[in-house]
């Protein structure tokens, strides 16, 4: 075979003409990489559209964000290079070239790698030691509350949170851990336990988070343990919530809108009697004092009859409640460059409760600026206004108010027979003759009470890169927060009282000033977090209250309080101040990603004890083991990634009166003689000794906790949890113990630091990507916890022969037992008829009466048969969130259960008297009732030793705590719009109780409070 070569020449192109193309090729070269075109595509992850995705030119600020469907649209040039990211996954860069369109697959990047707020600073969770949980804020916003704390309600592991009150604009109770100190000092042992809140790094005091609104929040950790806590020393006694508000993102400007509506009414109505259960509960309480053949005419007034006659009932809760309506509108900016970044919020709230006048609006402004002056400075500033209107008449009604909310006593107790109205209309006075019951909605027309409330602060900061990786930062707050209380009855508002006005205005002002050097160094690998903070916090409190009578018009109401004669006016004027100085240092290092350690120091100088000991110490260290980043664990399994935490911490408490410190002191009235001219006493004002001696060497509460915990994922982080194991013995509690007048110049309180408590539990936190299908997808969040409190010790003086501590039942308070244990008797029936053999041999017992249980087994009920009936605290509690998402709609569900809860019923009444009662199940001879014994007056149920056991009763309950269905409009349908999403949604809350305690409003609230409420609200948000 030939091999041949063939070669054929084609003509040659001048050498002018080819300099000239290639000129011309390297032009067009250049022209090309300098040219903008538009890239599309989409990013997801796990086969899923990823929505709100970052897509940003590398080096710059131009960015957009994924669409509903995972879809993006950017022009950009040819030589960029794209940035994808998103919270929770690892972030791509990719070059762009001549590419138009690039489809971006992310990673799950560990839960352990994002930046956690610690207190002070960030961390990185994967070098995080204490027991920190991260709030999810998108569920948050899926609650139609307005307070921000009752909206993490069953959602994290160890938070209790509870709302006694269902009145528009009222406080809420929570709790981290459960209970460590006895709060008598403080006189409210929820109060005493409240964890802080730190919202934009300052400890807030006192206020409703009400005022706060839910949408200026970015972020939420919950400081569980004592090593996390302790760098806020006594404030973080009982943990920390840390709120951080949002920022303005650079290259991502917009606008949003959002607007809702709905209508809120009662979770549950009590049984009350009507008329003619009312009628037969009378004749069945003569029956039993001996009365063999009661006169209706003789139980009930003769207007009540008629009305019995003519079936006229009156049913309160229907005539006293209405539906109420929620309404909300907001409207935010955000956005900025490299240099300035800006968010501004306006936000209006308004609840129109579910009983008239007690209405509530509230008003908030909110702007966050962020300017990068330099690469070395920083300034910013938060900067909030809220006003907040209530219209409380409703709770002007004095009578029978027992600390309760007093119109709905007329609700347990007024006939259902009375006459709401005369004959012309109006409203009664009274709704029956004797004048013992009141008409609840005459004295809403004849008083006025108004609370008004406004809050300002301003928060500017300044932060100053000192050299690379040590910055310092001025931290600084002042706020001012005024409360206006106007109170006016008319002189129609009760016979023969005179006309009374009440004005007290309060004003609360903080300042706050932290000095804060942070330095945050990678070495190789070994990194290091120091922070040290100097600061000072200041608290001034004055109150004046001005009430006067017999004021010459109704028609000013409280205006009119200046025009009253001076001997019909008294004037009050009260002030409390407090401060607090404190050095703080931390210290973190990480050794290879694997071993963590965390040491803290904080000494805090509070104004609310003596000189002796004003300071106090608290320590804590806590050390973290990445065991998934050791080169033995092997993640092909089904684990990739494992965490052990263990810390101990110290933290102190001085939650206590001001000033206590000190003797205390009344006004007292000095006789100083005769005048010699009109023979009058001359009487001159002076102080004179309290009850309570002074205590040089009272000193903080102090808890010490030690916390095991563990962090781990599994399948590709689809499955991750959070276990928490802890104990705090908390020692010192500031409490007043009891000293003899006689022997100690008068004084029979002594402020003191006694007594002993201790909390163990565990906490459980998980979540699960059950489902992940290109359409569809289930998420659940659960939590579980259990927490159980004792009293150790009470009194170093108040032991037994042997040196053991005793009890102190005044209190409620017994060694080894909660804090708040139920100690009576246990009633395990009722005596019937055939038993009073049986009944008579254990006392004084007849059929009928309760049957109580012979705990010492002596064949007779004594004192001694008392026995722990259980207490407010759950044994344990939790909550679990599904999350169902299919395209652009979603659907969650949020579940919570409190079980092992027993409490004292008092909505259950005596039984005894004219008052209207709620229908019970009670023992007579021809209904012979277990559930509740019999009535009438000298009865089990009116009064006596057994009256409040036969009101014990489980409230454990579970309940359908939220509810939220919500569609977001597909991308294409707005690409011709300038808008970038739109969302449409439904939500419920607090819409189903299951529970045994049903003979209440919820298992949650006491006699006299306002009901707890549900809410339906429907909703739009559109950005721009």
């Amino acid at each position: 075979m030939k091999n041949e070569l063939l070669i054929t020449s084609r003509p040659s192109v001048p050498c002018k003409y080819r300099t000239a193309l290639t000129v011309l090729a390297l032009c067009l070269c250049q022209w090309l990489s300098a040219q903008n075109i538009t890239v599309r595509g989409t990013v997801s992850a796990d086969g899923d559209p990823l929505i709100g995705a970052t897509v940003l030119v590398k080096g710059t600020t131009n960015g957009t964000i994924t669409e509903i469907d995972g879809s993006y649209s950017i022009e950009v040039p040819t030589d960029a290079i794209l940035l994808f990211s998103y919270v929770g996954y690892e972030p791509q860069e990719i070059a762009v070239g001549a590419r138009t369109s690039i489809d971006v697959e992310l990673n799950s990047s560990l839960v352990l790698d994002e930046v956690v707020v610690v207190g002070y600073g960030t961390m990185e969770r994967a070098n995080v030691t204490g027991s920190i949980v991260t709030v999810d804020v998108d569920e948050l916003e899926k609650v139609p509350v307005p307070n921000v704390v009752e909206g993490l309600r069953a959602q994290v592991p160890g938070l209790r949170v509870t709302r006694g009150s269902g009145q528009p604009g009222s406080g809420i109770t929570f709790k981290i851990r459960g209970t460590n100190s006895l709060g008598a000092a403080a006189g409210d042992i929820d109060a005493t336990n409240t964890p802080i809140i730190v919202i934009d790094g300052v400890p807030i005091v006192g206020g409703n988070l009400a005022e706060l609104n839910p949408d200026d929040i970015a972020s939420i950790n919950i400081l569980k343990d004592a090593a996390a806590a302790s760098i806020y020393g006594s404030s973080g006694a009982n943990g920390a919530v840390l709120i951080t508000t949002k920022s303005g993102i650079a290259g991502q400007s917009k606008i949003s809108v959002s607007a809702s509506t709905g209508f809120v009414d009662i979770a549950n109505k009590i049984p009350m009697m009507n008329g003619g259960q009312y009628i037969q509960y009378r004749i069945d309480s003569e029956k039993a004092v001996g009365v063999t053949d009661p006169s209706i005419n003789s139980l009930v007034d003769p207007s009540e009859v008629a009305n019995y006659i003519a079936g006229k009932d009156v049913d309160w809760q229907d005539l006293l409640l209405r539906t109420g309506m929620q309404n909300r509108i907001g409207l935010s900016a955000s956005g900025g460059n490299d240099k300035l970044r800006y968010y501004l919020n306006g936000d209006l709230y308004s609840e129109a409760g579910i009983i008239t006048h007690s209405d509530y609006n509230r008003y908030s402004v909110r702007f966050n600026g962020d300017f990068s002056a330099t690469d070395w400075l920083s300034i910013g500033a938060r900067v909030q206004l809220s006003k907040s209107f209530a219209d409380e008449t409703a709770n002007a009604i004095t009578e029978f108010n027992q600390g309760g909310f007093a119109p709905f006593f007329p609700i347990s107790t007024n006939t259902p027979l009375g006459d709401v109205y005369n004959s012309d209309g109006t409203y009664t006075k009274f709704i029956r003759d004797d004048r013992f019951q009141i008409n609840p909605l005459h004295r809403y027309n004849e008083s006025i009470l108004d609370r008004n409330v406004t809050r300002s602060y301003i928060n500017p900061y300044i932060k100053v890169k000192i050299l690379d990786g040590l910055s310092y930062t001025l931290n600084t707050y002042a706020e001012d927060r005024e409360e206006f209380y106007g109170r006016f009855w008319s002189s129609n508002y009760n016979d023969g009282d005179p006309s009374q006005a009440q004005i007290q205005e309060s004003k609360g002002i903080t300042y706050l000033v932290d000095n804060i050097l942070s330095f945050d160094k990678q070495f190789g690998e070994h990194q290091i977090n120091a922070t040290a903070v100097y600061g000072f916090q200041e608290f001034d409190y004055q109150q004046s209250n001005t009430i006067a009578e017999k004021l010459p018009t109704d028609l000013l109401g409280y205006n009119a309080i200046g025009y009253a004669v001076d001997e019909n006016i008294r004037y009050d004027w009260s002030r409390d101040d407090w401060g607090r100085v404190y050095l703080v240092g931390r210290l973190g290092y990480t050794y290879g990603d694997r071993y963590s350690v965390t040491l803290t120091m904080r000494r805090d100088g509070s104004s609310r004890f003596g000189p002796n000991n004003r300071w106090g110490n608290f320590p804590s260290a806590s050390v973290a083991w990445n065991i998934h980043n050791e080169s033995f664990f092997n993640r092909s399994g089904n684990f990739n990634f494992l965490k052990l935490r263990l810390s101990y911490g110290e933290l102190g408490n001085d939650r206590f009166p001001t000033y206590y410190y000190r003797a205390g002191t009344n006004n007292v009235q000095v006789n100083a003689g005769t005048d010699p001219d009109t023979g009058e006493p001359i009487l001159f004002n002076g102080f004179g000794l309290a009850t309570n001696a002074s205590n040089p060497d009272l000193k903080w509460e102090s808890s010490k906790q030690v916390n095991v915990g563990l962090d781990l994922g599994l399948f590709d982080s689809r499955l991750n949890a959070t276990i928490d194991l802890y104990q705090t013995n908390t020692t010192d509690l500031l409490l007043f113990e009891s000293i003899i007048g006689v022997v100690n110049n008068g004084f029979t309180q002594y402020p003191s630091n006694v007594g002993e408590t201790r909390s163990r539990g565990i906490d459980i936190g998980l979540r699960a990507n059950l489902v992940r299908t290109q359409g569809f997808n289930w998420d659940i969040s659960a939590n579980w916890a259990k927490d159980v409190n004792e009293i150790v010790r009470l009194s170093s003086a108040e032991v037994d022969a042997e040196g053991n501590p005793i009890n102190n039942p005044a209190n409620g308070w017994f060694i080894g037992e909660d804090i708040r244990e139920l100690y009576d008797y246990d009633v395990i029936g009722v005596w019937q008829l055939g038993e009073e053999d049986a009944a008579s041999s254990f006392g004084n017992f007849v059929p009928g009466d309760p049957k109580i249980r012979d705990v010492d087994g002596d064949g007779i009920i004594t004192p001694d048969d008392r026995t722990f009936l259980g207490n407010p605290t759950p044994s344990w509690y939790g909550g679990i969130n599904n999350i169902f998402s299919y395209k652009g709609l979603e659907l969650s569900v949020l579940i919570e259960a409190v079980q092992g809860v027993a409490s004292v019923n008092n909505f259950i009444g005596g039984y005894t008297g004219r008052g209207n009662m709620l229908a019970i199940n009670y023992w007579t001879p021809d209904n012979p009732s277990t559930e509740f014994p019999r009535i009438g007056a000298g009865g089990p149920m009116s009064g006596g030793l057994y009256t409040n056991a036969i009101k014990v009763q489980d409230a454990s309950f579970v309940a359908l705590r939220n509810v939220s269905l919500g569609y977001r409009l597909p991308s294409g349908l707005l690409a011709k719009l300038p808008i970038s999403d739109v969302s449409v949604y439904v939500r419920g809350n607090n819409l189903k109780y299951w529970t045994d305690y049903d003979l209440a409003f919820s298992p949650e609230s006491g006699v006299g409070s306002y009901p707890i409420t549900r809410t339906w609200i429907f909703g739009t948000k559109i950005t721009f």
